[in-house]
This record gives C-alpha cells, sequence and structure tokens, in this order.
C-alpha cells in the first residue's frame, strides 16, 4: 500500500506523443527558433555585409545593390586543390558562384521551425485534451483514495470495452501524423541541401573540395565579388561576408539533425509495422507495463484489434504503472464476467465521478473521441 501512495504522489506529465514526435515539435523547433533569432540580430546589428567603395557610386546605393543576389564568389581562383588529369577550360576560370541565400536564411529557418511544427498541432486539433479528460476523475479522486480510484479504473475499464472498434480513425490520425514527421525531416534535408547549393563541384570545374578550408571557400566564403557600371564603365568591388561561417556552421549541424530525424522517423513507421503482429505487441506490452501480470497483458493483445491496442496504449502515458496495471485487470474481469461492480456501487460512485467523465460515459458509443 505504501508503494502504491508513493508511486501515485509522482506527477506523471501527461504526453500522448511519443518521444521521436517531441523531437520534431519541442526540440527542433526550439533550435530553428534560436538559430534564426541569432541570424537576425547578426544581420540587423552587426556588421553582416560591406563592400570596399567605388568612384562615383554611393556606399549604401552600392551595397544595396550587391546584396540583393548580387554578390558571386570565383572558387576556381581561391582553391588551389586541382585536378591534375582534367582538362583545362578556359570558361572554368571565370566560373561564378552567387550567394543567393546570404539575405534569407532567418526566414528559411522560421519556415522549417514552423513546418516541423505542423504535425503536433494537426494532432493537439484533433486529440483536443482527448486523454486529459477521461482521466480527469483520476486526478479528483487523489492518491490516497483507493475507492474512488478503484471505481474511476472501473469506469475506464469500461469505457474502453465499450467503444471497441471505434478507434480507427483516432489511430490513423496519430500514424498519419507520425508519417508527415518523417516526409517533413526528408523533404526539409534536401530543401536545406538545395537552399544552400551544396550539391557538389561541377565536373566541368578543374578543383577539388577535399579539406574543410576548401569546403568553406567553395559554399560559404568570407569574400565575394560584386560588379557595377558607374557611366558605362565597369568595376568590380569586394565584399566581405562575415555571417559564412556562422553560416556553415548552421548548415552542417542542421544537416546532421535532419538526417537523425528523418531515420529515427523512419525507425518509427518500421516500429508501428511490425507491431502489426499480436506477438510483438505482447513483447513491447510487457516491457513498457512491468507492473502488470503476463497473461492479463498477453489476453488483452491477442483479444484486442491493433487500433484498441493502441488506443489503450495512449493510456498508459497519462496515469501512473501501477493505476495502468489495475485498469488492465479490471478489462480483463469485465470481459471475462461481463460485469465490474454492482449497481450500489455505480449509485455511490456518481456523486464524485468528475463531470467530464459522466459525459464521456455517456458518450461511449461515439464513433471519434474529438
Amino acid at each position: 500500500m505504501l508503494r502504491n501512495a508513493f508511486v501515485r504522489l509522482i506527477p506523471k506529465r501527461i504526453l500522448v506523443e511519443n518521444f521521436v514526435f517531441r523531437l520534431h515539435y519541442r526540440w527542433t523547433v526550439a533550435l530553428l527558433l534560436v538559430c534564426s533569432f541569432v541570424v537576425t540580430c547578426k544581420l540587423v546589428l552587426g556588421h553582416s555585409f560591406t563592400c570596399l567603395n567605388v568612384a562615383g557610386y554611393l556606399q549604401q546605393q552600392l551595397e544595396i545593390h550587391c546584396y540583393a543576389d548580387n554578390v558571386y564568389s570565383l572558387p576556381v581562383q581561391t582553391i588551389r586543390n586541382r585536378v591534375s588529369d582534367s582538362p583545362t577550360d578556359p570558361a572554368a576560370h571565370g566560373f561564378r558562384r552567387y550567394q543567393e541565400f546570404y539575405a534569407w536564411v532567418n526566414l528559411l529557418f522560421l519556415v522549417h521551425a514552423f513546418n516541423f511544427y505542423l504535425p503536433h498541432l494537426l494532432w493537439k486539433c484533433y486529440d483536443s485534451g482527448y486523454m486529459t479528460r477521461l482521466t480527469a476523475g483520476l486526478e479528483l479522486a487523489g492518491a490516497k483514495d483507493e475507492k474512488k480510484r478503484g471505481f474511476e479504473l472501473c469506469y475506464l475499464a469500461k469505457y474502453v470495452l465499450a467503444t471497441q472498434g471505434k478507434h480507427k480513425l483516432y489511430t490513423a490520425m496519430h500514424i498519419f501524423c507520425e508519417v508527415l514527421n518523417y516526409c517533413i525531416a526528408l523533404a526539409q534535408t534536401l530543401w536545406l541541401v538545395h537552399f544552400f547549393v551544396v550539391t557538389g563541384v561541377p565536373e566541368h570545374l578543374p578543383i577539388q573540395v577535399t579539406t574543410w578550408s576548401d569546403f568553406e571557400k567553395f559554399y560559404f566564403p568570407p569574400t565575394g565579388m560584386c560588379s557595377v557600371t558607374v557611366n558605362k564603365v565597369h568595376h568590380q568591388t569586394t565584399c566581405f561576408l562575415p555571417i559564412n561561417k556562422l553560416y556553415m556552421l548552421m548548415f552542417l549541424f542542421l544537416h546532421a539533425w535532419y538526417i537523425f530525424l528523418t531515420i529515427v522517423s523512419g525507425m518509427v513507421l518500421v516500429y508501428r509495422i511490425v507491431l502489426l503482429v499480436p506477438g510483438q505487441r505482447v513483447a513491447v506490452m510487457k516491457f513498457s507495463a512491468p507492473w502488470s501480470e503476463k497473461e492479463t497483458i498477453k489476453s488483452l493483445c491477442h483479444r484486442l484489434t491493433y487500433s484498441d491496442w493502441f488506443f489503450l496504449t495512449r493510456f498508459q502515458r497519462v496515469m501512473t504503472d501501477i493505476d495502468f496495471a489495475q485498469m488492465l485487470d479490471k478489462i480483463v474481469i469485465v470481459t471475462t464476467f461481463k460485469a465490474c461492480d454492482s449497481q450500489n456501487d455505480e449509485d455511490n460512485r456518481s456523486s464524485y465521478i468528475s463531470e467530464d467523465g459522466h459525459k464521456e460515459l455517456g458518450s461511449s458509443t461515439a464513433t471519434s473521441p474529438v
């Protein structure tokens, strides 16, 4: 009894989504917002872009002209690592690589942050605190009132059985959001690469990018050139790109992070496919619900469909392990004996069951939780 009370006194956060889901909408979004904020501060408050003076051209007009996607680098002239057996192409010597991304990185990070948050937003709009409402009676009953908690768990057990076969849409929506997480992670990995144009060295260029120094000079050069015309006279000036070093570090980190998210999101989808086998669901629930009896878990996993089993596991995320184990026992009892408690117990329970609990009990035959 003391151990049960101790476990129930430990608060458990209501997190219906899994850890990978939270990596997308919480940690990744926070990371992208911080990156966007840092870049914005650098662009607005720091010396983010300067060009050498050109005679007859106002400095402010020059920088505005060059800032608007007109800065380019000449990697063939700056990178010394040459391809020995490559034929010399005169046109390659003047190859220009434009720094079109320089002014738009902070906006890119904001768009990426919204995209990563979108699946969670869809799921939050659909779920609408469903599990919180269902388990509100347990919160009202308190940790010390075993009798009231028993009645609430009995009610939840009967609710699970009363809505059996009606959680397909709920399960499908959650899996759809997980598929969306995978697609967004994969798409934004490719988008990040193409935005910074880190797509490899063109084959016709007689250079090799084999060191970090060459990588920086080719993709994120510290300086660039800008062409302007004054009185029909063509001029070239040098522009300084001090934030490119920061862009390179952010790109390398975010690219690795996006690849990691894509891999783990794909593993979640494979995990969902594996759980279509009832035996695998038994093994997973045995590991995640150590307080439950093995025979109880085995009986439920083989009796419930995938969608019903998925809905049942959502309770495990919002309840303590002991309460969840007791609820599973009551589900087995209700299934076996077609009854959970007497009518007198229901009458006594009606005085303190939560208002949301009455609403959910009255709508136990609904086809959707929302």
